[in-house]
């Protein structure tokens, strides 16, 4: 699943990261060809952000959107959206989340609707890399983020793993990687690049799972 950056002003307990727009390269293990993803992030109105990523070729598209507040380092989720179309097939995926409430109710394409409770620090999985982007700008080595997908509130944990340079369209950039800790018979690995000469804007991540491995890079820093 794809994932993202974001924002602009301070927010209580940390500066935010700035609006952006950006251009990705999407491979995955198996398929002879890239696809451009475009990520971008706006402010919808006073305190509600929009994160989107969008991803089309002619197989066909997959968009995620979502809409969420900051509170401090943590963007505060009150939708998160995914719609995968392809081969004459629709994949849709809805999450809100009531604040006052403290509820998710999740609709999923062939799949009976269900709610659950979360906490009043819940993210969601496109609005993660923002969180780290922000807390490592605070310092942060090890973060922990309560996260709210389709089906259940997750607690994920993340740890700065090292140092590494990447090349980005013949550009040298120094990064920080990042790894969720994952349980150890996991087959599932995720790492995210941040760059902290470029605000620590996320320039690179990559997932393995089942079917192999799949990475997204920054096509250029000229947008930053």
């Amino acid at each position: 699943m794809l994932v993202s950056l974001t924002f602009s002003s301070a927010a209580i307990g940390g500066e935010t990261p700035p609006p952006f727009k950006l251009d990705y390269r999407l491979k995955s293990e198996g398929i002879p060809f890239s696809i451009a993803a475009h990520r971008s992030l706006s402010q919808v109105q006073d305190g509600l952000w929009k994160i989107e990523v969008h991803a089309k070729n002619w197989l066909g598209e997959i968009r995620e959107t979502a809409l969420f507040n900051w509170q401090g380092c943590t963007p505060l989720s009150n939708y998160y959206g995914y719609k995968r179309r392809g081969l004459g097939k629709v994949k849709e995926a809805k999450l809100h989340i009531d604040r006052q409430t403290g509820v998710a109710a999740s609709e999923r394409t062939d799949k009976p609707m269900r709610s659950y409770d979360v906490s009043n620090n819940a993210t969601d999985e496109l609005s993660v890399s923002l969180a780290l982007q922000c807390e490592l700008r605070e310092g942060a080595h090890e973060v922990e983020l309560q996260v709210a997908d389709e089906r259940a509130q997750k607690t994920h944990h993340y740890t700065v793993t090292g140092r590494e340079t990447l090349t980005i369209d013949g550009d040298r950039v120094e990064t920080l990687k990042v790894q969720r800790l994952r349980d150890k018979d996991s087959e599932r690995q995720t790492y995210m690049w941040f760059a902290p000469d470029h605000d620590y804007t996320l320039v690179q991540l990559m997932q393995k799972n089942g079917d192999g491995e799949h990475l997204m890079t920054l096509q250029s820093l000229g947008g930053l």
